[in-house]
């Protein structure tokens, strides 16, 4: 017959290796780290942040796809692209043009408008190259990125931007609260693909580090002067109707 004593002794769990607590938070310090997506972005140019959104296949901005090869293209394109089947262009500044005049001719005096032009295929050379490219399509928008990675980029308020309007425009410091919001409704959600990075009367942090390194953000630091010139509009109007 067993000893019960034995039995019981036997389903007691075996005593814990000896461990000091520095090596349980370490361990559990790598398997936080190990299941946590992190952002590897060499910030020391703008060309080693592109290299570093390029170690994958293909990145985008804005409407834009731009691969390893320093091929850039329409994102809508990319099918295309794959068959060859698109106009081939050599040189960076044909970005220019590119950026100029929407797919019905029209102008495009935003160039972050959701309405750039297809059917086109950049193939540079270098990724300075791809820098001026991707300037002449998306002005200011690397600069942005990489301030607001180096936590240098502070949005300007609403209210400060026109204060410091003079001669025609000088009229915008009476915009209203209400009238305000309704042009960051209309204009800026609408009509821009850039995320703003301030509100009427402060900055604010409207986008957030993700961990997708591979499409970079439109980002807004503080009104243009195309919705300086529509607040001038709406001033006007509300004035002509008093």
């Amino acid at each position: 017959m067993q000893n019960p004593a034995l039995t019981i002794r036997k389903n007691i769990p075996p005593p814990l290796p000896s461990i000091s607590v520095y090596a349980i938070l370490k361990l559990a310090a790598d398997r936080y780290y190990l299941m946590t997506p992190t952002l590897s972005l060499n910030l020391n140019t703008f060309h080693t942040l592109l290299q570093s959104c390029l170690e994958k296949e293909l990145a985008q901005i804005g409407q834009v796809t731009f691969t390893r090869d320093f091929r850039i293209f329409h994102t809508e394109d990319a099918e295309v692209a794959a068959r060859n089947g698109l106009r081939i262009y050599t040189e960076p500044e044909a970005a220019g043009e590119i950026a100029r005049f929407d797919d019905e001719g029209q102008y495009r005096p935003l160039k972050s408008a959701p309405n750039l032009r297809h059917g086109w295929e950049l193939r540079l050379s270098s990724i300075e190259e791809l820098h001026v490219a991707i300037d002449f399509l998306y002005p200011a928008a690397l600069g942005l990125w990489l301030s607001l990675l180096r936590k240098r980029l502070v949005g300007t308020p609403l209210r400060r931007t026109l204060a410091r309007q003079s001669g025609m425009y000088r009229i915008t410091v009476r915009t209203t609260d209400g009238q305000a919001e309704e042009l960051i409704r209309n204009f800026c959600t609408k009509k821009c693909l850039r995320k703003i990075l301030w509100e009427i009367y402060c900055s604010t942090a409207n986008w957030k580090e993700g961990d997708d390194i591979h499409k970079i953000p439109l980002l807004c630091s503080e009104a243009c002067n195309l919705f300086v010139a529509a607040a001038r509009r709406v001033v006007k109007q509300t004035t002509l109707t008093l």
